[in-house]
């Protein structure tokens, strides 16, 4: 009798115990991204809130102090350009506008503490290739959009996210490619 005391109280034990990791799990809730490493990066909800935060704060600057752009040869078939936005002598904001025959892309970096903290890609697709005579810069339409969220210079989050762990190295890999670019496009910059 005495035994199946002591078998009860530790089942009631080991439940509460249990429960209260539950109860710890839900209160810091975060999101995963598996690479194929197979480690899993774990980033709190609120580091994405505060990237999604710095965007808000960006976006929102209508009075930049200076706006600076340059050609950007060689990265496209058709060239591009980009756009460097300044607020108090610090570059918020720059956006890069590359043009080829069958559409155009643009990609809109945010910086928080002169790294990038966030990146919306647009990808944008022409009706016909531009030198067809069916082309009609009316008919492009918007193809896909991704989402890139850095934290302390590091890729953290990729969106659209898919359960396929191909896609999530694919992201990653893209995101690596935007930060590249964010280094050889700034170089352009002319103070």
């Amino acid at each position: 009798m005495r035994a199946l005391a002591y078998l009860t109280l530790a089942i009631v034990i080991l439940a509460a115990a249990c429960q209260g990791n539950n109860n710890n799990q839900q209160d810091t809730k975060t999101d995963s991204i598996e690479l194929d490493t197979g480690l899993i990066t774990e980033v709190k909800v609120d580091t994405i809130q505060r990237i999604r935060d710095n965007y808000e704060r960006i976006h929102a600057i209508k009075d930049w102090d200076k706006i600076d752009s340059a050609e950007v040869l060689g990265e496209s078939t058709e060239g591009g350009i980009a756009y460097f936005y300044y607020k108090n002598n610090v570059m918020e904001k720059m956006d890069i506008e590359y043009y080829g025959e069958g559409g155009y892309t643009n990609d809109y970096y945010y910086f928080k503490d002169n790294q990038v903290s966030f990146v919306l890609e647009e990808i944008y697709r022409y009706n016909a290739h531009m030198y067809s005579p069916e082309f009609d810069y009316a008919k492009t339409k918007k193809a896909e959009e991704f989402r890139f969220y850095y934290f302390d210079g590091k890729f953290v989050k990729g969106l659209p996210e898919q359960a396929d762990p191909k896609w999530q190295v694919e992201l990653a890999d893209r995101a690596a490619v935007l930060l590249q670019q964010k280094e050889k496009i700034s170089k352009l910059k002319r103070y």
